[in-house]
């Protein structure tokens, strides 16, 4: 059937007419020519069989070039961007293994700088002495045979004398250099034993941390447990914490902290918080005590601390700028004074000026009592805190700052070149 079929189609032998021919001579024929048929079925000619080469180029061009592309990558192998690549490979390889399994390490090359402070004070009657207290410190220079050490304010406050404790067991006097409430930061020296090995602590960047990253404490907790470690992670960065430096009840600070969930119990205060490379991120310095929160802890960022720790070892004391004003809230200004200076009963933002200091910048601006501050600089001024953050924190000594105010309901403005606090 299929034969018969193909038989069918077969092309067949067809003469052009005689008054066609003479108009195609220049023209293609519309049918290919005899030689270009196909032969018919039973004209077919049985050739003998040829080897079929193309198999055999194909297989020879790919041998040839997997030859060649081994070769390529034998010399690539070894070339200098070849093992750039590697070793950023395997230095990442590494640095993830060493984040999460190299602690050991980290805590052992900052244990030694890290020391328990004791904190000794006298009775005026008699000369009977107790420990008042007992925290940490935080080796960060050592010059000759001086160590510098950085604690806590609370730490050390009202101290007769100070113990330190290093990591060997072997205890030294230390003297105070200079004490900052307001950081809760304290600086002093030690004239180290002669059979002593220690080393100052790396210093690291507390600017680069990030939530999530993983940070131990180190310190004296109960002062008992001597360089005592715990883990934890960053649970926040640049956290603002209100501070009452002298217990008096009215926030006089924002602190600014690094939060994490590494235990920090009583006298870890003034210890390391170090990273996993073991460089110092953070002084430890306040834990909300609270029966009902777990897992919160504050440490004072170490680039935050370093100006101040140089102002201490240097000067005794930190140099702040002042306005030279006694204030209060506006919330919490009485009735009968707020109708006496014309403050309306819904304002509760600003600072009330109480007082002002004969000569102080404050005076030569033009500022009275009974005025608001509701601004400096750039700073909104709603509550005390913000006042001591515009000052201690955006300003230095000498600067020029506006200052925006109201007065019996009006609004003003003015400028002051700031002075040295006393």
């Amino acid at each position: 059937m299929n034969e018969e079929r193909h038989h069918e189609y077969e092309p067949q032998d067809v003469e052009p007419l005689e008054h066609e021919a003479d108009t195609m001579n220049d023209v293609k024929p519309m049918y290919p020519s005899r030689s270009e048929w196909r032969p018919k079925q039973e004209e077919h000619v049985r050739h003998k069989p040829r080897m079929n080469l193309k198999p055999l180029l194909l297989g020879g061009v790919g041998g040839f070039l997997g030859a060649a592309l081994f070769f390529l990558a034998m010399m690539l192998w070894d070339s200098p961007t070849s093992r750039f690549v590697t070793n950023e490979l395997i230095r990442t390889e590494q640095a993830v293994t060493i984040t999460e399994s190299d602690i050991t390490s980290a805590v052992t090359g900052a244990k030694t700088s890290v020391v328990s402070i004791t904190n000794i004070q006298r009775a005026f009657t008699s000369d009977s002495q107790w420990e008042a207290g007992a925290g940490s410190g935080v080796i960060y220079k050592v010059d000759g045979d001086t160590a510098y050490i950085v604690t806590n304010f609370h730490v050390i406050e009202e101290a007769d004398e100070i113990n330190i404790a290093f990591a060997d067991g072997q205890v030294a006097s230390a003297t105070i250099l200079g004490e900052d409430p307001l950081n809760d930061l304290a600086v002093a020296s030690v004239e180290l034993p002669a059979n002593i090995d220690v080393a100052p602590i790396a210093l690291g960047d507390s600017t680069v941390l990030q939530a999530g990253e993983t940070v131990m404490a180190i310190g004296n907790p109960l002062g008992v447990f001597s360089n005592s470690v715990t883990r934890g992670i960053v649970s926040g960065v640049e956290r603002t914490v209100p501070v009452d430096t002298n217990s008096d009840g009215l926030m006089d600070y924002n602190a600014e902290v690094i939060q994490t969930d590494a235990a920090i119990n009583p006298g870890n205060s003034g210890g390391a918080l170090i990273n996993i490379r073991g460089e110092l991120v953070g002084i430890n310095s306040m834990k909300i005590a609270e029966a009902s929160v777990e897992g919160v802890g504050f440490s004072i960022p170490v680039n935050v601390a370093l100006p101040v720790i140089d102002m201490l070892e240097r000067d005794g004391k930190v140099t702040r700028a002042q306005l030279g004003v006694t204030i209060q809230e506006v919330i919490a200004v009485p009735g009968n004074v707020r109708e006496e200076y014309g403050i309306g009963f819904d304002n509760e933002d600003g600072v009330f000026v109480e007082a002002i200091t004969p000569g102080s910048p404050a005076e030569e601006a033009g500022l009275r009592v009974g005025d608001v501050i509701v601004k400096i600089g750039d700073r909104d001024i709603k509550r005390y805190v913000d006042l001591r953050d515009a000052l201690y924190r955006d300003a230095t000594v000498g600067d020029n700052v506006t200052i925006e105010y109201t007065r019996r309901g009006k609004a003003g403005k003015t400028e002051a070149t700031l002075t040295e606090a006393t």
